[in-house]
This record gives C-alpha cells, sequence and structure tokens, in this order.
C-alpha cells in the first residue's frame, strides 16, 4: 500500500522496480526484507514505515475522514470486502477485525471506490473496486494520507444542506432509494441534468439529488 502511494509521490523515490521499493518498505517497517513468511504489519511498524520516508503517521477511525481523504491506508477485515479478490480463508479463522491493508486511491473518473490491494496485486489484479457498504463494514482505522502533489484528482465533496432522497432518476416523481440528512457528505459523479447532481454515499449507493440541496465542502 504505501509503496504504491510513495511511487505516485515521487516516481524516483528509491533506485530500482516496485518490488525493490516493496522490500524497502518492509524493511523500514520490520528490519526485514520482504518474504512471503513475514508476519501480518502491525500498527507500530505501519507508522515506523511511515515514518521513515517522510511522512507523520495520522491514524482516523473515522471511515468519513478516510473517505474525504486524498489517500487513505485503511486496516480492513479481509474477509468481509466486496467482491472478493481472494479466498477468505486467506486470513485464517481469526475473530472478525482489522487483519489487511488497503490504499484507497484518489477519486476516478467520478469513483469513489478504487484500492490498491496489495493480495490483489500479487495475483496480477493491481487496482480494484470494492462495494463502499462492503469496506464499511471492514475498516477498523486508516492512515490518512495528504495528496502526492503530483496531480491527482480529488473528488468534489458536497454536504446536504436539506433533508432530500437519494433519486434513481433525475426527476421529483420516480422512486427514492433512501432519505440523506441534513449534514452527510457525498460525492459527486460524472453528470448534472436539469437541476440535479449525480452523487454516490459513503455507503456506496449512487443516484440524483436536487442540486439546490448541495453545498461544496470547503477545500
Amino acid at each position: 500500500c504505501l509503496a504504491r502511494y510513495l511511487r505516485e509521490r515521487d516516481p524516483a523515490v528509491i533506485a530500482g522496480d516496485d518490488w525493490a521499493l516493496i522490500d524497502a518498505v518492509s524493511r523500514a517497517a520490520r528490519g526485514a526484507a520482504d518474504a512471503p513468511g513475514n508476519t501480518d504489519t502491525s500498527l507500530g511498524e505501519a507508522e515506523r514505515s511511515l515514518t521513515a520516508f517522510g511522512i507523520t503517521p495520522q491514524w482516523s477511525d473515522s471511515f468519513q475522514e478516510a473517505f474525504l481523504a486524498p489517500w487513505a491506508i485503511c486496516l480492513v477485515d479481509g474477509r468481509a470486502l466486496v467482491p472478493a479478490q481472494y479466498p477468505p480463508e486467506w486470513f485464517g479463522d481469526a475473530a472478525p477485525g482489522g487483519n489487511h491493508f488497503i490504499l484507497w486511491l484518489p477519486c476516478l473518473q467520478g469513483n469513489p471506490d478504487w484500492f490498491n490491494d496489495p493480495l490483489a496485486y500479487a495475483n496480477g489484479q493491481e487496482d480494484c473496486r470494492y462495494r463502499l457498504a462492503s469496506v464499511a463494514a471492514a475498516f477498523s482505522g486508516a492512515y490518512v494520507l495528504p495528496p502526492t502533489g503530483n496531480g491527482e484528482a480529488a473528488a468534489l465533496i458536497f454536504r446536504i444542506a436539506a433533508r432530500c432522497a437519494l433519486k434513481l432518476q433525475p426527476n421529483h416523481t420516480c422512486l427514492a432509494m433512501t432519505t440523506l440528512v441534513s449534514g452527510v457528505s457525498v460525492t459527486a459523479l460524472e453528470g448534472a441534468q436539469g437541476g440535479w447532481q449525480r452523487v454516490r454515499t459513503t455507503e456506496g449507493l449512487s443516484g440524483w439529488v436536487p442540486s439546490s440541496r448541495l453545498i461544496a465542502e470547503a477545500a
């Protein structure tokens, strides 16, 4: 996770390919080379690796804060992510809880559900998409990361100004999927039509709300 972020921030962060960078992150975290037999990365080891590469660790228990951040390394229960990218048996029979780190990527093409998952990368899948409702259910906290300064597009975040319905289509007569209360944050998706804006909630629902009910979040 951290290796991907570091490469985006500075393509020349170290000499060598991505595997060399992953190895450097492992050595910074646990003082040992990256190897299949390594134990799971602890929070203390994660903080050591962040600090070694000049990043002040900023931990948050808030899914909403991770959702709004440019990047976030999330601690999740890998068995709860949907759609699954690997067998849940890889995590053994431990009790539910954080057992795996994934990197929440900047908003891509209006979609805030892209992640870099090291286990998916090992399977040759690289970046993948997870349903945000499953990420919220799996979430145990996150290291919130600053922008890389390398041109990534930030999601356009709005606050709901007054209670309104999330509509399936951009009109008042169609089905309402849920009700959005005042103050909640939503991410703008591609699409604005006749006074309506297409948005996605932190639970992963996408639909339409009247543009008049949206207030842009301060940058």
